[in-house]
């Protein structure tokens, strides 16, 4: 057998222990809890070696890190998507179905989520890897502002602040979804885009 045909099958059960691992620290962590869960007790459901999951994952944050990215694969997928309108009916409609589907998701896995609220008030790498995402987040909302901006469809504004306003405001609500504390979620997003778009007041009316 030569180094070519070796290669590719180290590198497949090397893919296949990494899944596993994940989808055993998954369940782990839906039945025991962060502050509870161990690398341990992964390895253990796993039937694979301590160290072996060390060889893929740094601990235990890295792996919760790792489990929630992939429950956010769907989201991160809408981003790519080059946001270009040419009407302000589509920068709304294009808007409106990012923070729908964020919602979506909190809500389809909101066991996790609530695992990972848990972890973000004990975890500074937890709570680091949150930020960063939301860093990502708020990158990509500003360069549609500024595109939005450039094309006629949005006021002059600081779009770095405002973006880092909706994402903070978007991210709010996540949680309120994880909580089961908002569940019309079609509403709030709709309440979020009127807020975005059109505004609470009439600016030309001025109080005498």
């Amino acid at each position: 057998m030569d180094k070519k045909t070796r290669r590719p099958r180290r590198y497949l059960r090397s893919r296949i222990t990494r899944k596993l691992i994940l989808d055993t620290a998954l369940e782990v962590f839906l039945n025991e809890g962060y502050a509870k869960t161990t690398i341990a007790k992964i390895s253990e459901q796993a039937k694979v070696g301590y160290g072996t999951v060390y060889s893929h994952f740094k601990g235990k944050d890295d792996i919760l890190n790792k489990v929630v990215d992939n429950v956010l694969i769907d989201f991160f997928n809408l981003l790519e998507y080059p946001f270009a309108p040419k009407t302000l009916r589509e920068a709304r409609d294009a808007y409106y179905e990012l923070v729908l589907t964020s919602f979506r998701l909190a809500e389809q896995h909101r066991p996790i989520m609530k695992v990972y609220q848990e972890a973000l008030g004990q975890s500074e790498s937890i709570f680091g890897h949150w930020r960063d995402i939301k860093e990502q987040f708020i990158a990509s909302t500003a360069r549609s502002f500024k595109y939005a901006q450039e094309q006629g469809l949005a006021k002059k504004f600081d779009v770095q602040l405002g973006a880092k306003a909706y994402i903070l405001l978007v991210d709010r609500f996540i949680w309120e979804v994880v909580n089961e504390q908002e569940k019309d979620l079609e509403h709030i997003a709709n309440i979020i885009m009127d807020m975005f778009f059109n505004g609470f007041f009439h600016s030309s009316k001025q109080k005498k």
